[in-house]
């Protein structure tokens, strides 16, 4: 039996759950955990947390308090790393307005970080996975390319420009694009992760009962990636995307096959993909770049639902 007091439950596929508490005032719940993305323990834990933010943001919602949740291999690890991962995941959710009210720790062989983060939202102005109407344009606001640069730093292919920039963005909340699509309106969002930006957008239309045409050349990404993918870095999850996608993808002919990676490429900490009116879009982008969200792009268009989800060409 349905609980008339759950907004947005497990069913959805949506980034968090909504929980309503009074006719103003629900609850946003969501929890996330990831493995290492950098060595450096205190960025890790900035990024974890980021990650694990991102999903309130992308309902549109306000973070308000969270919990640690740490696997930890005390035999292999310094607890050092274990506190400095706690600071960055601290200042950063502390950089959100938000505060952590504590978590647990488990023994683990494999080091392993997130948050489970409540926020709040009216229950009459959230953002969902389902809401996009043909018509809509699209826009995204982090650039594509993190699970490939990521497999590059491990290698020791990436330089320490290329990994500041990588980490920075991992590191910046969503919390200016998803207020932003709030008071701009938005229809629908989600935050693109670990399906990538297939995957997601896929979810999105399917969601929506709407069809996406997205232009290849317009999706902000980081361009080493290419080279990267060439010379053979590529995630495991990135084939799995590439398979759950088969069927509901369509790319143009002259997008090469190592273009066409980048589209199943796994995110961490992602940007938000985010479907408004065209007037309102175009506001939205600009607005967010003059507020320091300076990849944000009208990336592609909703239209009449059909075959294929999501159709990428070059424009």
């Amino acid at each position: 039996m349905h609980d008339p007091r759950i907004l947005v439950g497990a069913e959805t596929g949506d980034d968090a759950g909504v929980f309503a508490l009074h006719d103003g005032l629900a609850l946003v719940q969501t929890v996330d955990v990831i493995t290492p993305v950098v060595d450096d323990p205190y960025q890790f834990g900035q990024v974890a947390a980021s990650n694990a933010l991102s999903d309130i943001y992308a309902m549109g919602a306000v973070p308000l308090t969270a919990l640690n949740l740490a696997a930890f291999p005390r035999d292999d690890v310094p607890l050092g790393a274990l506190r400095a991962i706690l600071q960055g995941a601290h200042d950063k959710v502390r950089e959100a307005g938000a505060v952590i009210l504590g978590g647990h720790t488990l023994n683990d062989p494999e080091l392993k970080f997130g948050l489970s983060v409540t926020g709040t939202c009216d229950p009459r102005a959230y953002l969902s996975n389902s809401g996009a109407r043909p018509g809509d344009l699209l826009v995204l606001t982090k650039p594509i390319g993190t699970g490939i640069l990521i497999g590059a730093y491990r290698r020791g292919w990436l330089d320490e420009d290329s990994t500041h920039l990588l980490v920075r963005n991992m590191a910046a909340l969503n919390d200016i694009a998803g207020r932003t699509a709030v008071s701009r309106g938005a229809r629908a969002a989600t935050d693109i992760t670990g399906f990538g930006l297939a995957g997601h957008a896929c979810e999105l239309a399917s969601r929506s009962a709407v069809a996406i045409r997205m232009w290849f050349e317009a999706i902000p990404m980081y361009h080493a990636a290419l080279s990267f993918i060439e010379r053979g870095t590529e995630t495991i999850i990135t084939s799995e995307n590439q398979r759950h996608v088969a069927g509901s993808i369509r790319v143009a002919g002259d997008i090469s096959a190592t273009e066409e990676m980048l589209l199943y490429d796994p995110q961490t900490s992602g940007g938000l993909l985010v479907s408004l009116a065209p007037d309102e879009a175009r506001v939205y982008v600009e607005e967010l770049q003059s507020a320091g969200v300076e990849d944000a792009a009208i990336v592609g268009e909703v239209v009449e639902a059909g075959e294929p989800y999501l159709d990428v060409t070059r424009s």
